[in-house]
């Protein structure tokens, strides 16, 4: 078989050689006429697959290495008889991480005191139930929003917008649709965004466009900047709108789930996938798949106290700032593609699951927050 690949799936190599024949591609410039010969087409979020690109190929199956769908034309996809999977919840973990690592950031240059705060989280899908859980278990009080469900996970209140949007903590994790009962294309729209108070945080690492972003944008000015943002995703990407990401703490290129756990996951749910698909028997197993942390133990000074030793773990594993002073840095020097080469070339970066943090008194929490349990 013919497989054409996004260049930046890891492993796609190793793991579908076994299949057939693989070739990769740069899935945003990927054109029709690369896929004359091909049987199988595995893609991450930049392509759009629609009829427009699979129009007169011979692609029998299309995966996609990540959460979201609303790149994929899924129902011409199921017209012609296409197969399909995407990879929900991979990256759960990893876009958890970078909520975690982004309010630690606010704690330490800013002085936020999140662990007390009251959450709100839009959207209860795998990545959104992830952060709430872990929310959760930190002892926060937290609601979510989502009209899809009826109940969320134990512990978060099922809410309508206005509440979630008036926590001092917002974090937004809803798919992008622009059509249905709920579309979320601009569904914190200036309505919300106008109300939004002094000192409150919003974290968006869904998609881009949920959020109003001029309105946000006139309302950060209202309250004197008096607003804290940490925005991985952007409505007009890959030309992400740099007025707004000039004001806000933490801006990143769309790699909240970038782990290197998380984008391994993705790639490893497509080989099942397609495995299935074509009644292929697999010959790699997930712990050939999926690498193993760098950091394999901390211990924290036990003199600190909670919120340091919690924003000083969450740093020495994850640093968001580090990814937000690149962005800022490659973007504002006008740099061509600027922001699909931050994608392309991103420092990977372990999720806390790998790493063991030991600390005598705070031991709950730092496993509460994705980190491994300590045996002793």
């Amino acid at each position: 078989m013919k497989i054409i690949a996004d260049e930046n799936m890891p492993n796609v190599v190793s793991l579908f050689s076994d299949l057939g024949d693989v070739t990769l591609v740069n899935g945003r410039s990927l054109t029709k006429e690369q896929l004359m010969d091909a049987d199988i087409l595995l893609v991450r979020s930049v392509t759009k697959v629609n009829e427009a690109l699979l129009s007169g190929t011979p692609v029998k199956y299309v995966g996609s290495a990540t959460i979201g769908t609303d790149h994929i034309d899924t129902n011409y996809l199921t017209e012609q008889g296409i197969g399909f999977n995407s990879a929900p919840g991979c990256n759960a973990d990893a876009v958890a991480d970078y909520v975690f690592s982004a309010l630690s950031y606010l704690y330490t240059t800013k002085g936020v005191r999140w662990l007390d705060a009251r959450i709100g989280v839009v959207g209860q899908g795998n990545v959104g139930r992830c952060v709430a859980s872990r929310f959760v278990a930190l002892g926060c009080e937290v609601v979510a929003y989502d009209p899809f469900l009826q109940k969320s996970v134990p512990g978060v209140a099922l809410t309508d917008l206005k509440d979630v949007m008036d926590c001092n903590v917002v974090c937004l994790h809803a798919p992008l649709t622009k059509t249905g009962l709920y579309p979320s294309f601009d569904m914190i729209s200036d309505e919300y965004v106008n109300k939004l108070k002094s000192g409150q945080t919003i974290i968006s690492a869904g998609r881009g466009g949920v959020i109003n972003e001029p309105a946000l944008i006139k309302q950060f000015h209202a309250l004197d900047g008096k607003l804290n943002l940490a925005l991985d995703v952007w409505l007009g990407e890959p030309h992400p709108n740099m007025e707004l990401a000039a004001l806000c703490d933490i801006a990143t290129p769309h790699i909240a789930g970038y782990s290197k756990q998380g984008r391994e996951k993705g790639t490893w749910y497509i080989y099942q996938s397609v495995c299935q698909f074509f009644d292929i028997s697999p010959k790699s197993s997930f712990a050939d798949a999926i690498s193993q942390g760098s950091i394999c133990e901390i211990k924290m000074n036990s003199s600190l106290e909670r919120d340091e030793t919690i924003a000083r773990a969450i740093q020495s594993v994850f640093d968001v700032a580090r990814d937000s002073s690149r962005f800022k840095h490659v973007m504002s020097s006008g740099m061509d593609r600027g922001f699909d080469w931050l994608r392309k070339n991103y420092v990977e970066r372990d999720e806390f699951n790998t790493t063991l943090v030991k600390h005598p008194k705070y031991s709950r929490e730092l496993h509460a927050l994705g980190f491994l349990q300590n045996s002793q």
